[in-house]
């Protein structure tokens, strides 16, 4: 198997008191975002991450790998654990809080990463805007350039990283000092950080689906 994506999840996190269980559209946000990995990967090429028995039952219901995560583990350290759990050439590591990443995306960034053969690819939102950084002017000076003239800067969406196993391993790190970057649009981009992202992603659904039928 050439690669293998890598989802983490927990019953609980600081956004909402059921964590990537909580309610979204139909089902949940884990369950939505395994419909979306469904997509573009076989069964066996998905693996769900975490410490939770219930979370384990739906990978079982799903047809999917269970990695059993050690409570307490810092995120870095649970990637590597679910690293080495793996025998695969490249790694997918997908977020469900990222719920507008879809399997199009998934496909083209993969894509990207095998033709150029690069060591890591994630994706990221542009942004022309006037920046400052420790207070000070970042990115534009006193004459206000328009903000399509501004140098841009890049956010991680946090939706999707692919990266090279033996790489990350080797290195002690999943991105390589000058990533890749691969841009997704700011409804693409939508990331769940907080109940309120999470409502408003919520209230967002059908206009996934209309993204997604070209409407």
């Amino acid at each position: 198997m050439s690669f293998a994506i890598i989802i983490p999840a927990q019953e609980k996190n600081r956004y909402h008191d059921q964590g990537d269980l909580a309610p979204f559209g139909q089902t949940t946000l884990l369950e939505w975002k395994i419909a979306q990995c469904k997509e573009f990967v076989e069964l066996s090429q998905i693996n769900i991450c975490s410490d939770s028995e219930v979370i384990k039952e739906i990978a079982q219901k799903e047809g999917i790998n269970y990695i059993k995560r050690k409570t307490g583990l810092s995120y870095k350290e649970m990637i590597f654990k679910s690293i080495e759990a793996v025998d695969v050439k490249d790694i997918i590591l997908i977020n469900t809080t990222s719920p507008f990443i879809g399997s199009k995306i998934y496909k083209n960034m993969y894509d990207e990463y095998k033709s150029k053969k690069l060591n890591s690819l994630i994706s990221v939102e542009k942004k022309n805007e006037y920046i400052f950084f420790e207070e000070k002017k970042f990115n534009f000076n006193d004459n206000f350039t328009p903000r399509e003239n501004v140098k841009p800067i890049y956010i991680a969406t946090n939706g999707c990283y692919i990266f090279n196993r033996d790489f990350a391993v080797n290195n002690e790190k999943f991105l390589s000092s000058n990533p890749n970057l691969f841009q997704v649009d700011s409804f693409t981009a939508t990331e769940i950080k907080d109940i309120k992202d999470y409502k408003i992603a919520r209230e967002m659904i059908t206009m996934y689906f209309q993204e997604d039928l070209d409407v």
